[in-house]
This record gives structure tokens, sequence and C-alpha cells, in this order.
């Protein structure tokens, strides 16, 4: 009787050991998927911010082309 009882609570035990490795199995996965969300999601941001740097880096060209054909209209130009 009392080896029965000892194995029944054994077994209560494995399966709520068993239940909560399934979980955390799927708690995992649900983390690596988000974490492969979140990393094409920061690839996106960083071709973006080049994306910005360059045409920042463009305008700021014109910008100074745009001064020097005005100092040199005013006579400005060194």
């Amino acid at each position: 009787m009392y080896d029965e009882k000892v194995i029944d609570t054994m077994a209560d035990k494995v399966n709520e050991l068993i239940e909560r490795y399934n979980e955390l199995c799927e708690a995992n996965e649900n983390l690596r998927n988000e974490l492969v969300s979140v990393k094409a999601q920061n690839e996106a941001k960083s071709n973006q911010i080049m994306r910005l740097e360059e045409e920042l880096k463009s305008r700021n060209i014109e910008n100074e082309d745009i001064c020097k054909k005005i100092e040199a209209t005013l006579g400005l130009g060194k």
C-alpha cells in the first residue's frame, strides 16, 4: 500500500515536471520567434538609418554647393 502511494506521488511529480518542461519549451519557442522578429525590425531600422544618413550627406553637399553659388553671385567668394 505504501509503495503504491509513493509510486503515485512520484508519477504525479514526474507528470508535473513534464508539464512544466513543455510549458517552458513553448515559452522558449515564443521568445525565439520574438527574437527573430525583433532582429528583422532592427535590420530594417538600421537600413532606414543608413539611407537617411546618405540622404542627409547628399543634401548637405547640395546646400554647400548652393551657398558657394550664392557667395560667387554676390562676390563674397574666397
